[in-house]
């Protein structure tokens, strides 16, 4: 009895394993490979896109054609007077303030008070030298100038000179100055600012018109 009981359960077991496998019990697992490529839909309409080209880059848009000049032999208050005025007439305009050269003076400059000024003046008039310049400075302090010259080697070999003389206290004391002139650099259309550019410097005698560097 047992024996026919396992042989129909195997039958059975074989019977229900055939109609899954052919779908009777519902539908088949779609995820496998043959039955994806079966349910493709134009398979041969499938082509490989490439990369899309690039985009040109728009032309760059031409200005008109421009002039450049520089303006030389203005003090900073014509140079400024200058730039307005190009500007108002539609140009650009920039303002360069033209460095002075250094000074380099020949100084005895640690005088406390007027008293330890008037006895370092009767000091260089028993040496022999008379040709300096008193400064009185903040704090009531004071300052004698003895030379001024345009390069130090210049100021140095004033300075031994003194020394030999038996003047020791002086020192070289190289001083920065303001700037007094200017340039100004303006760029324009070239009709324009070489039709109004010698009006507009009219005005300044010592001004002059020169080529822009490259």
């Amino acid at each position: 009895m047992a024996v026919r009981l396992i042989f129909f359960l195997l039958v059975l077991a074989n019977l229900l394993l055939f109609a899954w496998t052919q779908g009777y019990l519902g539908e088949p697992d779609d995820s496998h490979e043959p039955q994806r490529l079966e349910q493709q839909l134009h398979p041969e309409k499938l082509r490989i896109v490439g990369p899309a080209p690039a985009v040109a880059p728009a032309p760059a848009v031409k200005r008109d054609d421009q002039a450049c000049r520089v303006i030389d032999g203005l003090s900073l208050a014509e140079a400024e007077v200058l730039r307005t005025a190009l500007e108002a007439a539609g140009g650009e305009a920039r303002v360069s303030p033209i460095a002075e050269p250094p000074l380099h003076l020949v100084v005895i400059n640690d005088l406390a008070n007027k008293a330890a000024a008037d006895n370092k003046a009767a000091e260089l008039t028993r040496l022999g030298f008379e040709g300096h310049t008193v400064v009185a400075l903040q704090d009531g302090r004071h300052e004698f100038v003895l030379g001024s010259f345009p390069s130090e080697t210049a100021a140095r070999a004033f300075l031994q000179n003194l020394a030999s003389r038996g003047i020791k206290s002086a020192r070289v004391d190289t001083r920065e100055q303001p700037a007094l002139k200017a340039r100004v650099e303006t760029r324009a259309a070239t009709s324009k600012l070489l039709q109004q550019l010698p009006k507009l410097i009219a005005p300044f005698a010592d001004a002059t018109i020169g080529e822009c560097a490259s």
